[in-house]
């Protein structure tokens, strides 16, 4: 008998095929999955080609968040001769065991090359996460056009998340997290804010999406050099409550989106040239009268 890869796996039916899930450790995941040769044409691939860039990004985000990175399944076919060996003969005995993989056999990825890639970078510079595993979904290669429909299946279905639900449930981003308290805590924000997507129904109330105040919001704080999160907190909510009145009587507008993001400019403009006295300098302008005939706050003369 040569050498072989033995997982414990559970056995799945899906299609009216037999399908394996077993938890892969990180330290044998380069060799059980081999990078895909780069030089076969699009035909014979099955699989986007490598974006090392993208992987570059992944790994940097599983060091950056070692305690807590999570990622979803990787999905594979075997083209080998497998054998499954059921722990037992009864009930959902039958479902758990071994599975055989001829080590001469090889495993293709379908989805999760880029995790793939990436894990392996983060193992080299963190040699500790292969005590650590992955999920691993595994079919039975049945052929190259089989396998290329099981990549278009897996990916058929993928919907890229709008702005706006990946600003409301990112809890590391520091103005992600600035623009969910205005948005929770100032009433305006609370009432006009659409968080469920990047675009607003014809039938809602809403006046702006998160992804707008999340845009303003950096243009509030671009260049402005504070001492820390509470500070920029803090500036983030007291300014947006003191402009609040200014949106009130533009909420009419149809270019309210352009008034938000001027606003978020002018906020900066105002704290890096009166740092200790924005509150007073902005109560001294007629913001209405500048929102309305559409003269930039950006002119030399508007601060004089």
């Amino acid at each position: 008998m040569g050498f072989e890869y033995v997982l414990p796996v559970i056995r799945g039916i899906q299609g009216e095929r037999e399908y394996y899930v077993s938890m892969c450790p990180l330290g044998i995941l380069p060799k059980l999955f081999p990078l895909p040769d780069e030089r076969i044409t699009p035909f014979q691939r099955s699989q986007r080609r490598l974006n090392k860039s993208r992987s570059k990004k992944i790994c940097q985000y599983i060091l950056e968040n070692r305690y807590n990175y999570v990622f979803s399944a990787i999905t594979a076919s075997i083209d080998a001769d497998t054998t499954f060996e059921a722990v037992g003969e009864v009930a959902e005995m039958r479902k758990l065991g071994r599975l055989r993989i001829p080590m001469e056999g090889s495993l293709r990825i379908h989805d999760g090359l880029h995790r793939r890639v990436a894990l392996e970078m983060a193992l080299r510079a963190n040699p500790q996460l292969k005590y650590e595993t992955i999920p691993v979904i595994l079919y039975i290669d049945t052929g190259l056009p089989q396998c290329q429909q099981l990549f278009i299946d897996l990916n058929r279905w993928g919907v890229k998340l709008p702005l706006s639900l990946t600003i409301l449930y990112d809890n590391r981003n520091a103005i992600a997290l600035m623009v969910q308290k205005v948005a929770k805590t100032l009433k305006f924000f609370n009432d006009y804010t659409y968080l469920d997507g990047d675009r607003i129904p014809k039938t809602s109330d809403k006046l702006l999406t998160l992804t707008q105040l999340y845009q303003a919001t950096i243009e509030l704080l671009r260049d402005v050099a504070l001492e820390d999160d509470t500070q920029n907190i803090d500036f983030v909510l007291s300014y947006w409550q003191e402009v609040i009145h200014y949106l009130e009587a533009n909420k009419n507008d149809e270019n309210f989106d352009k008034l938000l993001l001027r606003l978020g400019k002018f906020g900066r403009l105002l704290l890096t040239n009166y740092p200790n006295s924005w509150k007073e300098k902005l109560q001294g302008l007629n913001v209405s009268e500048l929102l309305l005939s559409g003269q930039t706050f950006l002119d030399d003369d508007v601060l004089k």
